[in-house]
């Protein structure tokens, strides 16, 4: 039975059509859909060029206030990029109860909202094999599908890259 439904969303480019997935699969089972996007950590080239260049008084002051202000601009911006994505949506988006965003490694924060909300599945894109079709799942996906409790659901999109058109959702029945 699926109750609790986690999409880890990346606001890529074929969102609306993982997003038209979860939406089925909640409306089958009558779950309810948590939303979540990672940030990933600053990278060591940008906090070098922090450490280097930032005076030390404004580095604290930085760290706390800009990363708090950047996260409040992400979190809208995520907010904001869903509901573009359902202009063109005809189904019922009633099944996401929460768009949640954290920084961190994107596997890591998937797997602890997994557990979080206590998920029945998982649901993600797989955007791999971006050139090379021997790799045709993402770092990320890969990882979650390794470390995961839950069931996983990936909806590929590296077939969608190569026709740049956009198939039809398939019924899919869980």
């Amino acid at each position: 039975m699926l109750n609790n439904i986690l999409y880890a969303a990346d606001l890529g480019l074929f969102g609306p059509f993982i997003l038209e997935h979860v939406c089925e699969l909640a409306s089958r089972h009558n779950a309810q859909v948590t939303v979540v996007h990672a940030v990933e950590p600053v990278s060591v080239f940008a906090g070098a060029l922090l450490e280097t260049y930032v005076p030390q008084k404004d580095k604290a002051a930085l760290k706390h206030h800009g990363y708090e202000a950047v996260m409040t601009t992400i979190r809208a911006r995520v907010r904001q990029a869903f509901e573009e994505d359902f202009i063109d949506f005809k189904g019922s988006t009633e099944c996401i109860c929460d768009v949640q965003v954290y920084d961190g490694d994107a596997c890591q924060v998937i797997l602890d909202t997994a557990e979080k909300i206590d998920a029945d599945l998982i649901v993600m894109g797989t955007h791999g094999g971006h050139s090379n079709r021997s790799t045709a799942i993402g770092s990320v996906a890969t990882k979650v599908l390794q470390l995961s409790q839950v069931p996983i659901y990936l909806v590929p999109t590296t077939m969608m890259r190569e026709s740049q058109t956009r198939p039809r959702l398939k019924k899919t029945r869980i």
